[in-house]
């Protein structure tokens, strides 16, 4: 992915407010062979780390011990569009939108009982903030048996690459054009990809990176 200061330039507290509005992030790491692994989980985020649990014998445990090194991604496919609400001629301006979030990490697994539980009542303070449910103990009967079937994973931030591709690299008077055709073809992404451009609009180019 080629990282354009254009779609690249965002500020801190976007990036925070995407990240948190994001229900499953895609982790991945690396095999002994290179071969990456990816998987898709629940997660808590707050800043400079990220926390999600794993089944001990997952493949993904076995690639954190040996490389830390990860990446933990984000995204939201807002949809394409085609190239002659662009150019009446040209088909290469065709082109997708999309938000993006890439977290370079180092992953560290946990295997302390006690740590793990607090974990896991984080993830329930996000995804079932109404509760209905017994705090999570460790020495809990109800959960004893289910965290030995776990390891934490904290990932610590090192580096954050954001990409918010939403036509900033075209005049704001083909922005709302574009915005204007996306509400009228009207597919189920679209009224949120025309959000997403408008979000654009008189933006100041040191947010935006210049235009």
């Amino acid at each position: 992915m080629i990282f354009h200061e254009v779609y690249s330039g965002i500020d801190r507290a976007e990036i925070d407010r995407f990240v948190a509005s994001q229900e499953m992030g895609r982790l991945v790491t690396v095999c002994d062979d290179g071969t990456p692994h990816v998987g898709l989980y629940p997660f808590v985020h707050d800043g400079d780390t990220v926390e999600l649990h794993l089944v001990r014998e997952d493949e993904q445990v076995t690639d954190l011990r040996a490389r830390p090194r990860c990446v933990f991604e984000l995204d939201e496919i807002l949809g394409t569009i085609p190239s002659y609400w662009v150019h009446a001629q040209y088909g290469g301006a065709a082109t997708a939108y999309h938000r993006t979030v890439i977290l370079e990490c180092r992953g560290e697994v946990i295997h302390d009982a006690d740590v793990l539980a607090a974990q896991q009542q984080r993830l329930l303070a996000r995804y079932q903030p109404e509760g209905g449910h017994r705090p999570v103990a460790a020495d809990d009967p109800v959960y004893r048996g289910r965290l030995a079937l776990l390891v934490g994973v904290r990932l610590t931030v090192v580096r954050c690459r954001p990409k918010f591709k939403l036509g900033q690299n075209r005049p704001e008077a083909a922005r709302r054009a574009i915005i204007t055709e996306l509400r009228r073809r009207g597919r189920p992404n679209d009224a949120r990809a025309a959000d997403a451009l408008e979000w654009t609009l008189g933006r100041p180019t040191e947010v935006m990176g210049g235009l």
